[in-house]
């Protein structure tokens, strides 16, 4: 029996709170025993505890504040007889104090997850997150060392932290999907129905895709965009600003996008940076053609550089908006570049997601 110990600060029905729910749900409860901690409220929290899993919400309002707490519990944990303890704790502020605060208990195993390329610390728009990520950076440099195992979503994502901190690192990219869903009949489009998937944050790049739709000749298109956050108002003030508020909706958060999916023509993702994006996956094996920005991060594998959709420069909504109009007035490439891509996406199922893991989880 082996003790598990996920920390995910936030675990919430976005992408690495749905990794951590489909890697535990699939997990052997007879080999392992799990426990999740959180700060707040964990959105999976009814069904994390149907298959088996004890459940932490902790009242901190920061990792660091949380710590002792996390201690104890772990120390707790410790006590029950297993033939391994493995802590895992997922993003850099959450590693760095996890590190810091158990390296000193004896019998466990500390593994960080990176979800998001390193490279984000180096993108700031005002003094005060620049001087917090360089900071962060510096302590990810000194203690990502001192860890028994760093794992990174992304090949690029591997390749920084090695360079960086002259440790051990693993990839193993997110659990995008369960099984290759069948293609879709191609429609008679007389209106391109675009969509893009993701949470509304500044990094994510929904100023670039609202500027190249506004920049666009074509008129008869739509666009859905699914997610919340922080930047939603100034998204929508954005729109309406550009007129172009019965183009494009701002849809909000569903948990089931299937049918969004299945009625749309083209997927665009305009990061600035990225982890693994399960959305892009999802388009793919939903047979959606993608066009997606060259951004650090898994954009470029699951794209296979450019074999497997369309890729334009961060932040360059003029080559968005010709890479959009191409699609719209002849989409072969596109289509013939999407069954590449599904192709590929196999390698980013759940399942073997769970033997990547269970192969660490032996080993380390």
């Amino acid at each position: 029996m082996f003790n598990l110990i996920f920390f995910l600060p936030s675990f919430t029905l976005n992408g690495a709170g749905n990794s951590t729910f489909r890697l535990c749900n699939k997990l052997n409860k007879k080999r392992y025993k799990i426990n999740i901690i959180s700060l707040g409220k964990n959105s999976h929290k009814a069904n994390l505890k149907k298959i088996g899993c004890k459940i932490y919400e902790l009242e901190s309002k920061n990792v660091l504040s949380a710590m002792f707490k996390i201690y104890l519990i772990v120390k707790k944990i410790l006590k029950n007889k297993a033939d391994k303890n493995i802590f895992i704790s997922a993003h850099h502020h959450a590693n760095i104090f996890s590190i810091i605060f158990l390296r000193s208990l004896k019998k466990i195993k500390i593994i960080g997850i990176e979800r998001t390329d390193i490279s984000e610390l180096l993108i700031f728009d005002n003094i005060i997150t620049y001087s917090k990520n360089l900071l962060i950076y510096f302590l990810v440099k000194v203690f990502y060392r001192k860890a028994d195992l760093i794992i990174s979503n992304s090949k690029s994502g591997k390749k920084d932290l090695s360079k960086l901190c002259k440790t051990r690192v693993v990839n193993i990219p997110s659990p995008s999907f369960i099984s290759i869903i069948s293609k879709k009949k191609k429609k008679n489009r007389k209106i391109l129905k675009l969509i893009a998937v993701g949470r509304l944050n500044k990094e994510k790049g929904y100023i670039t895709i609202i500027k190249a739709l506004h920049n666009l000749q074509i008129k008869n298109f739509t666009m859905q965009i699914l997610g919340d956050g922080p930047e939603k108002k100034n998204l929508k003030n954005l729109i309406n600003a550009l007129h172009l508020r019965k183009k494009i909706k701002l849809i909000g958060f569903k948990k089931n996008t299937t049918e969004y999916y299945d009625k749309s023509d083209l997927f665009i993702n305009a990061s600035f940076f990225e982890g693994f994006p399960n959305a892009v996956v999802e388009a793919i094996n939903h047979n959606i053609p993608v066009i997606c920005s060259n951004c650090r991060g898994g954009m470029n594998e699951i794209l296979l550089n450019g074999k497997g959709g369309d890729l334009f420069p961060v932040n360059d909504f003029v080559e968005l908006s010709k890479k959009i109009t191409l699609f719209f007035e002849n989409p072969s490439s596109l289509n013939k570049k999407l069954l590449i891509a599904r192709r590929n996406i196999k390698r980013y199922s759940v399942s073997s997601h769970v033997k990547q893991y269970e192969k660490v989880f032996y080993k380390i």
